[in-house]
């Protein structure tokens, strides 16, 4: 019963990862940022973790239409993508979202 729970469960993350999509954002002067939501899935997060209430602060990270409102104040506080990548849950250089006109 719990490897058919862990299959499923599994089945269901796969299933979710292959309907989201990446999103280009601008990002400014320091390069284009490309979100891809398979790579959040395929690290266990779910749509719910962001588009609702973020349990660390309890208010929601991100609305559920493309919007890319991120501003450089954004930058130095705990929303938003800052919420996890603060450098101890995950990366927080500039280099791993922003690819540069060069084409990084």
């Amino acid at each position: 019963m719990y490897l058919s729970s862990l299959l499923l469960g599994a089945a269901g993350i796969a299933t979710a990862a292959q309907m989201v999509k990446s999103f280009n954002y601008r990002g400014g002067g320091q390069g284009t940022v490309i979100f891809d939501h398979g790579t959040h899935v395929s690290r266990g997060l779910m749509c719910v973790d962001c588009h609702t209430k973020w349990p660390a602060t309890g208010a929601q990270l991100f609305q559920t239409q493309k919007q890319g409102l991120i501003s450089m104040a954004d930058h130095s506080g705990d929303g938003k993508c800052f919420a996890c990548h603060d450098g101890k849950i995950a990366f927080a250089t500039c280099e791993q979202c922003h690819r540069s006109a060069a084409g990084r």
